[in-house]
Parts: C-alpha cells; sequence; structure tokens
C-alpha cells in the first residue's frame, strides 16, 4: 500500500506504448460516452429564456448577415457558429444546443494533454470527471458561453503544458488557437490570465525556495529569469506568429459583419477594400473593449457574502465530490512524495481564485458560473480519485480487506451520488424549481406539443400566424430588428421564449393594445398575459379577451419558473381548433 501512496518526481512519465495506447483507448471510450449523454433528448427541454435570446440572434444573423459585437448577447462564437448550423441542419432546440454538446461530450479528451505530467489512473480519473461531472453534463446540454469558455481554456491550458514539454510549437499554436476561441465566447475570460498569472506566481516562489537552499533568494530569481527569457528568446518566431495567430482569431469573430451593422467597416467591405483591415483590426479589439467596458465593467452590487451564499448550492449539488477530491488530491500530491507536481498546484490555485473570486465580478450569481471553478479542480481532484482507486486496488493486493472496503465504498458513494445528481438534474428534472442548477429564466411547462401545433398552425396559415395582446408584449415588427439592442425598450424580452420558436418556425406575428382588434378577426394563434392574484396592479391580460375566443383551445403555461408578485410568468395561448392541419385561412390585414 506504501507504494499508491508514492509520487513520482516532477517530469514526465515514461510509458510504453501500450501503456499510452490503454490510455488513449480508455479516454475516446469515456469521451464517446460523454457525447452520447449529452446528445440524448438534447431538444427536450424548452428553451430557457437566455437560450432562446441568443439562439433568436444567431437565426437573425443567418437570415440577415448583419451582426456587431453587442455584450447583452456576450461573445460572437455563439452567435456566429450557430448561425451556420442552422443554416445547414435547420433551427430547433437540438441543433440550437449541439455545439456546446460536443465540445462538452469531447472535454474528455483534453485530459490526454496531461498524460505526460499525469499517472495513468490520473489521467482516466480526469477523463470520467469531465463526463461524468453533474453540473458539465447539465450545461454541455445548455446554450451558453461558459462551458465553452472553460473548455477552451482548459485545452489552451494543456496545449501550453504539451508544449513546453515537447518542445513543439505545434503546440504552442493549438493552444493559443484555443485560447483565442475562449475569448470570442464571454467577458470573463478575461479573468482567466489573471488566475494564471497568480498561479505561476504561487509556483515560481514554490521553485525559489526550493532553489534558494542551495543559494541565496535573488541568485535563485535572476538564474531563473535568466533561463526564461533565453527560452524566450530562442522561441521569438514562433510566439511572434502566435500573437498574429491570436489576433486573426479574434479579428475574425469580433469584426462587424453586413452594410446594416452600426459598426464599420465591415469584415465584406475590408476584403474588399484590404487598406480598411488597420481599422477593421481597431474595431474588432479597442471597439470591442469601449463596448465591453460600457456593458459589464461594474463590479457586484451585494456583499461578498451574498454572492457566495447565492452560487454555493449550485456548486455543492453539481460539485461537491470535485471539490472533495480536489483537496486530497492537492494535499497528497504536495507532501506524500519527493516533489509536488506543478500542473497539479497549477490547476488548484487557479480553480481556488476563481472560487474566491467569482462572488466579486460576477454581475448576477447565476448557477452556470461554477462552472468556472469545477473545470481547473478537476485536475487535483482526478489526483485524489486516482488515489482512492490506488490504494484499494492496492489493499486488495495486501488482502487488507478493511482499507479495500473503504475504499470501494467511497467510490461506491462517489459513483451513486454523481450519476443520480446527473440523471435528476440533467434527464428528470431539467426545469424543476428544485434543480439547483435550474435560473428562474426557465420555463416550468412542458409546453412541447403546444409548440408542435403553433408550428403545424403557422405552417398551413396565410396572413398574421400569432398575435401578441397588451402592452406587455407590444414591440416594434421584428422583421426590421437587426442588434439586441433594438427591442430593448419594447415588449420582444417579454415574449421570450416564444420569440425564438416563432422565429424558427417562420411564423408572422403582430401585436395589439386594444382588445376589440382581438374580437375582429382573430389570427389562429393569440398569446396574452395569464392573470396573476397575486399581483395588485392591473394589466392587460387574458381576461380581457377570452369572451372573443371561445372557439380556441386554451393552454396556460409559464415562461419563467412561476409567478412572483407582480412579475408575471403565466402566458395564455389561444389556438383555433379549426386552424390545424386546414388549408389556412386568410388573415391578412
Amino acid at each position: 500500500m506504501s507504494g499508491a501512496l508514492r509520487s513520482r518526481p516532477v517530469g514526465t512519465v515514461r510509458r510504453t506504448v501500450s501503456d499510452l495506447g490503454r490510455v488513449r483507448v480508455a479516454v475516446a471510450l469515456i469521451a464517446l460516452f460523454a457525447v452520447a449523454a449529452r446528445l440524448f433528448a438534447l431538444g427536450a427541454r424548452v428553451a430557457h429564456q437566455d437560450e432562446a435570446r441568443v439562439a433568436y440572434w444567431a437565426y437573425r444573423y443567418m437570415e440577415s448577415g448583419v451582426y456587431w459585437y453587442r455584450p447583452v448577447v456576450h461573445g460572437p462564437f455563439l452567435t456566429i457558429v450557430n448561425s451556420y448550423v442552422f443554416e445547414v441542419l435547420g433551427a430547433s432546440d437540438f441543433t440550437m444546443r449541439l455545439v456546446p454538446a460536443l465540445v462538452g461530450g469531447l472535454l474528455p479528451l483534453a485530459a490526454l494533454l496531461f498524460r505526460r505530467r499525469l499517472r495513468d489512473s490520473e489521467t482516466v480519473a480526469l477523463a470520467l470527471l469531465l463526463a461524468a461531472n453533474p453540473l458539465l453534463l447539465y450545461f454541455s446540454r445548455f446554450y451558453r458561453n461558459d462551458l465553452l469558455l472553460a473548455g477552451f481554456m482548459l485545452v489552451a491550458f494543456g496545449f501550453f503544458v504539451r508544449a513546453y514539454d515537447a518542445r513543439r510549437p505545434a503546440y504552442l499554436y493549438a493552444g493559443t488557437a484555443a485560447f483565442a476561441l475562449a475569448l470570442t465566447t464571454k467577458e470573463n475570460a478575461l479573468v482567466y490570465p489573471v488566475c494564471w498569472a497568480g498561479a505561476a506566481a504561487l509556483l515560481w516562489d514554490r521553485r525559489l525556495l526550493r532553489e534558494s537552499a542551495e543559494t541565496s533568494a535573488l541568485d535563485a530569481a535572476t538564474g531563473r529569469v535568466r533561463r526564461t527569457a533565453r527560452e524566450v528568446w530562442r522561441w521569438r518566431t514562433h510566439f511572434a506568429l502566435a500573437v498574429v495567430e491570436f489576433f486573426a482569431v479574434v479579428v475574425f469573430f469580433y469584426a462587424p459583419r453586413g452594410s446594416g451593422a452600426e459598426a464599420s467597416p465591415t469584415l465584406g467591405a475590408t476584403a474588399r477594400d484590404p487598406t480598411l483591415l488597420p481599422a477593421l483590426v481597431g474595431e474588432a479589439t479597442l471597439g470591442s473593449w469601449r463596448a465591453f467596458t460600457g456593458k459589464w465593467v461594474g463590479g457586484n452590487d451585494h456583499s461578498y457574502l451574498w454572492t457566495a451564499k447565492a452560487l454555493w448550492p449550485a456548486l455543492a449539488e453539481g460539485g461537491a465530490v470535485v471539490l472533495a477530491f480536489a483537496a486530497l488530491g492537492f494535499v497528497a500530491d504536495r507532501y506524500s512524495g519527493e516533489r509536488p507536481r506543478d500542473v497539479v498546484g497549477f490547476a488548484f490555485f487557479w480553480g481556488a481564485a476563481s472560487l474566491a473570486g467569482y462572488p466579486v465580478i460576477v454581475d448576477n450569481p447565476f448557477p452556470w458560473e461554477v462552472i468556472h471553478v469545477v473545470v481547473p479542480l478537476a485536475v487535483p481532484a482526478a489526483v485524489g480519485l486516482a488515489l482512492v482507486g490506488r490504494l484499494g486496488a492496492a489493499s486488495v493486493a495486501d488482502g487488507d480487506a478493511i482499507s479495500a472496503t473503504a475504499a470501494a465504498l467511497v467510490l461506491l458513494v462517489v459513483v451513486g451520488q454523481v450519476g443520480a445528481t446527473a440523471v435528476a438534474t440533467s434527464y428528470r428534472h431539467p426545469q424543476s424549481d428544485g434543480n439547483e442548477f435550474v435560473q428562474y429564466a426557465q420555463s416550468s411547462s412542458e409546453m412541447k406539443p403546444l409548440l408542435h401545433e403553433v408550428r403545424a398552425v403557422s405552417q398551413s396559415n396565410r396572413g398574421v400566424d400569432v398575435l401578441y395582446y397588451g402592452e406587455t408584449f407590444d414591440a416594434a415588427d421584428e422583421e426590421a430588428l437587426l442588434t439586441p439592442n433594438q427591442p430593448a425598450h419594447g415588449g420582444w424580452f417579454d415574449r421570450l421564449p416564444f420569440a425564438w420558436y416563432l422565429e424558427s418556425f417562420g411564423a408572422t406575428v403582430d401585436s395589439t393594445t386594444r382588445p376589440e382588434i382581438v374580437a375582429e378577426d382573430p389570427p389562429p394563434v393569440v398569446v396574452a398575459l395569464g392573470e396573476v392574484e397575486t399581483c395588485d396592479e392591473s394589466y392587460a391580460n387574458a381576461s380581457d379577451i377570452d369572451r372573443h375566443l371561445r372557439d380556441y383551445e386554451r393552454h396556460e403555461v409559464h415562461r419563467f419558473l412561476h409567478d412572483s408578485g407582480c412579475h408575471e410568468s403565466s402566458m395564455v395561448v389561444y389556438v383555433d381548433e379549426n386552424a390545424t392541419g386546414t388549408a389556412g385561412r386568410d388573415t391578412a390585414e
């Protein structure tokens, strides 16, 4: 059993070809399982309002070709990439979530980037944690940028480690590409270099303390700076090319597109006139920076403890195993062997900084923020998990039944907890208020049958398909909208998630604030707010038009988890009983 506790010295691990082959096969099978778990029933859950909002603009970009960076929908990656997905595969909840699902499913392959720094068992354990963690599973099946950001940054870090170990420039370029893509996903990508710098400083200090035992601290620091400078100078050409690569990726994604864009010059105009390239680079970088600081740089208005408390339930439900094994893995690696491993310490410091720092920087403490804690801590957690497994195997070999049973029980509890939580949160109750991963803007209603009916109606009808009633839903003509900021003062946001579905259905929509318009000649679908008894303010709702739509099927659904005071979630959707499957009716104005 003592052999299971002995850490190897710092450096690369020597393995036979067969050892590497087995590890690769094991990780590949885990990734295959992870992809399947993420694609299964991927489109079953009704779109969260954030999903619907961003998907709507990706679809609009596909139709109009007009885009420029708007911080309200975060980075351009999903908008641009999903516009091509929609164009090729069509628009649906499944295709909307396909890119995050594939990135999340393939993320376990990133474990192979650390195989020279980790044991075989630790590499496989890291792949398992990235595949089965309930939080990562849930948000791999969610159309948001956070999983993409954390995944790209882990891959970038892995490639940079490989570049250092193998001294191969190709890994530097791969890491740079992943890092640049991360910056196109969401604005808190800027936090990652800060966490990395802090983790590197701690490792630097640890190295200096060890080296200063043989010489003075100043001499040790001077010698390390000189060695680092020589290595950087030796790779100067590759670093210069990597900088060019970085800006090429960032400029491509952040560049304005289409003649209707309010920012200029556009990517198309620059392709026609290359002399505009400096201005394009400036707009894509400095212009985007100004837009970002104007929207998001304001800090958290709440106290640190309040925000930390708000983030904790999701972290406890989805990351408890990772937190516990990360602490075990870090301590065991740091104190049980000859030398602690840099990659384990770096990832632990990175995750700890995120754990301590996110309550300071987040504008809203929503569940997806803790992804940025779980992903880096998965590395030391893999060390801890593999350690328990090796202890159990060593105990079996030594005939120590008590230790073997204890290790088996720990692993059994971990598998049971992770599996039960993953199934409950991602498949059984993905829209439940009791699910700690579910944010309030997720509809609690199973409205997919209703949406299928509305789609069928809109495809068979001529003229206006859907009429929104009430001041809450009153908005400008959606066909004229080019940017997420345009409808901000109207009722467009209150139409979510229906706005996304109706846009993808190709439905023609209109709105009115007058009940007599509904009475005169209602279209086949009418949408109004439900009447909420807890609200002491009067507002236009379904009770105003019920008497005019007696021949319509009445469906009441929630656009949020539930009504809250005067925050109306109830929505009533009227569908003409004679409209579905008919040859169509003329509702043109």
